[in-house]
């Protein structure tokens, strides 16, 4: 008697066990973007990459300052003259010299790159960031669109499932002919076969989005349906652009390279100018060698140099090198010059392209919906028509094929609204994470 409530409740808990671990976990966007920072290795290499950067900085200034060095030696000595016999004797000694830059040009112009090349860093670095939120929204809203193509597909197939079983039923009466069966079977048999295309896709935009996280994910939270799409804020699409041109950070990104190509310049060209440093150093060397064979007892004394100079040094000919590589710098900087020239027509250009999207997605999200709606009604109606004998299974499958494209028209419309708005936001330098975020909210988490 006391076997079976111990058996029953181990069998209890095996079954809870298994059915949780059957249930698949719906994923949100926000835990999507938590498991993106902790586990995208994409992420992380752009990060450590960043912090790699950032220390040429200090490194670019070490020209100017200080270079201290110190010297060591120890070494056993042996000596032999001819006539005078052998000795050998231990010698040791140190040296530690400060060499001051106080002129060198090119070593000013190297901190002065480093500076353009750090703030270049800081913007490739929040345009990665605003690329790694895009990437998020746009694998995340890949997984939406499949999975909302593959539920129309499915209730396509069974709407026409369901046509078809009228149809033979109909036909097995008399009521239709053989022609209205077959015409179903097809249109049937292309829903099967758009249904499994549909699950394909699903499969791989779910893949897609797990190299993003790092874990299986087998379902994400849907938008709900009462979604706000309102026109850009502000409406001007002017000020979109003044916008863009002020933040993007690609941009900013290109106008401080050519700036670091221009302090590179002068570096090469400063090839050509003379150095001064200031010099200081201590020397204390230590040996036991004899003053001579002749006095034998007599040691070398120790020595003690100290030494305070400036070092002047003119660079006359190199083979022509340094005023090859002065030219080959220039232009790299008018090249560099170009290239923020073009990104700033990109930027004009996006600016402009996205908000017009964007603009049209509102427009085109409130025709979808009505378009549906549409064809509801127009699919209601010749099922009646049909059922009357005034229509044929053709016009029947063929409303209900567009009343299913419709819907999918008007669910991709509105998937669309979303990312181009985020674009446009990336493009005005204004994805952040707060932005991100707040899609969440618009997001059918499950109790």
């Amino acid at each position: 008697m006391k076997k079976f409530p111990v058996r029953n409740a181990l069998v209890l808990a095996l079954a809870l066990l298994s059915a949780s671990a059957v249930q698949a976990e719906v994923v949100t966007l926000k835990r999507t973007y938590e498991l993106a920072q902790k586990n995208d290795p994409q992420w992380s290499a752009i990060r450590n990459q960043y912090q790699a950067n950032r220390q040429q900085l200090d490194q670019s200034r070490a020209g100017l300052l200080p270079q201290a060095k110190l010297n060591g030696s120890y070494a056993h000595d042996e000596l032999n003259v001819d006539d005078y016999g052998s000795d050998s004797y231990i010698a040791d000694g140190y040296t530690a010299s400060v060499v001051q830059p106080l002129f060198r040009l090119e070593n000013w112009h190297t901190w002065q790159r480093g500076k353009a090349l750090d703030s270049q860093y800081v913007s490739d670095y929040q345009y990665a960031t605003e690329s790694f939120y895009l990437r998020i929204v746009t694998l995340y809203f890949d997984v939406l669109r499949t999975k909302a193509n593959l539920s129309f597909r499915k209730s396509e197939e069974e709407a026409i499932g369901r046509q078809l079983e009228q149809s033979k039923q109909r036909f097995d009466v008399g009521l239709v002919a053989i022609t209205d069966v077959h015409e179903a079977q097809a249109a049937y048999d292309t829903a099967v076969s758009n249904r499994i295309s549909g699950e394909s896709d699903l499969f791989v935009s779910l893949r897609a989005l797990e190299t993003l996280t790092g874990e299986r994910i087998d379902d994400v939270a849907d938008l709900v349906e009462n979604l706000p799409i309102i026109p850009p804020a502000p409406a001007d699409m002017n000020q979109w652009v003044e916008r863009s041109l002020a933040n993007n950070a690609s941009l900013r990104s290109a106008h401080q390279a050519a700036m670091a190509a221009e302090e590179n310049y002068k570096i090469k060209r400063a090839g050509h100018a003379p150095t001064l440093d200031l010099v200081g150093s201590h020397a204390n060397q230590s040996t036991g060698a004899p003053v001579s064979f002749m006095t034998p007892d007599i040691g070398t004394p120790d020595t003690k140099v100290n030494t305070i100079a400036l070092q002047l040094e003119v660079p006359i000919y190199s083979g022509g090198y340094v005023s090859a590589s002065r030219r080959e710098s220039k232009y790299q900087s008018l090249a560099a010059t170009d290239n923020e020239h073009l990104a700033r027509r990109q930027v004009i250009q996006d600016a402009t392209n996205y908000y017009q999207l964007v603009a049209a997605n509102v427009a085109q999200v409130n025709a979808r919906k009505q378009s549906s709606l549409s064809a509801k009604v127009a699919l209601d109606a010749t099922q009646a028509g049909y059922e009357a004998g005034t229509r044929t299974i053709v016009d029947v499958l063929t409303v209900q094929r567009n009343l299913f494209q419709a819907q999918r028209d008007y669910t991709n419309a509105r998937f669309d609204y979303v990312l181009n708005a985020m674009r446009l936001k990336q493009v005005a330098g204004a994805l952040t994470e707060q932005e991100l975020l707040a899609i969440e909210q618009w997001v059918q988490v499950a109790p």
